[in-house]
């Protein structure tokens, strides 16, 4: 433990990371609310949106989410009838619908809103450095694996 904390909560990148998560979770949730998905799955539609035909794999790899995760977000996406499956070969690709793509001023609402109030909270200049941080360690740790 490092000798300007006090606590393991404090000093423990686990513990706090995992506490960061759930204040900005809810957060999330709140702002997301208005599209009638949970964030997990706007995001994956602003991915599929802006890059359509992605395999599951790169989804998956983009997302940190393993590969069954992806395929129960993908068939949920499915039945809301907002993304389809097309079958190449021995490759899947995932498409938006045209429903699906009608999603994407919401989602880019919802994602605006939770900037605003997450800003709000830490100060803008915080929040985007912080942002920048945390993206730049998930890089050096997915390089690790």
């Amino acid at each position: 433990m490092s000798e300007s904390c006090s606590t393991y909560q404090e000093c423990c990148l686990y513990f706090t990371a995992n506490s960061l998560s759930r204040f900005i979770n809810k957060m999330a949730e709140d702002a997301f609310r208005i599209t009638g998905m949970s964030p997990s799955y706007a995001y994956l539609m602003l991915l599929l949106i802006d890059e359509p035909g992605l395999s599951q794999n790169e989804l998956s790899k983009r997302m940190n989410l393993k590969a069954s995760t992806m395929t129960r977000f993908i068939d949920k996406l499915i039945v809301m009838r907002h993304v389809e499956r097309v079958h190449e070969g021995r490759s899947t690709f995932i498409y938006p619908t045209e429903e699906g793509k009608k999603l994407k001023p919401i989602i880019d609402k919802a994602l605006g809103d939770l900037f605003d109030k997450y800003c709000e909270v830490l100060g803008k200049e915080f929040a985007v450095k912080l942002t920048a941080d945390i993206h730049n360690a998930n890089q050096i740790l997915k390089n690790q694996g």
